[in-house]
């Protein structure tokens, strides 16, 4: 399998695992500890935090951002994780 396709504006951490097919297409932020699966396509401007697994064949919309603090009252900044499985199309903003 080859090196993704990553956009030169894209900014990918060095620990990010990202899969050989993959797409991040421009102007993307993919943290650390992150994990791109086979297939999966980042359209543009989007934002993966830590502690984000994209499972294979996913199409993520402009703009739209995964994972980070969530947006309960309860919320405490405890660790939190974001798994999304396969084949998933998850739309703009």
């Amino acid at each position: 399998m080859g090196a993704p396709d990553i956009h030169p504006t894209a900014v990918v951490a060095p620990s990010a695992r990202v899969a050989g097919d993959a797409v991040i297409g421009p102007h993307c932020v993919v943290e650390a500890g992150v994990e791109i699966g086979e297939g999966t396509r980042l359209l543009s401007q989007v934002v993966v935090h830590e502690g984000t697994v994209l499972g294979p064949e996913n199409v993520v919309s402009p703009m739209a951002i995964l994972g980070g603090a969530p947006q309960d009252l309860k919320y405490c900044g405890e660790p939190t994780r974001l798994f999304v499985g396969a084949r998933n199309r998850i739309r703009e903003c």
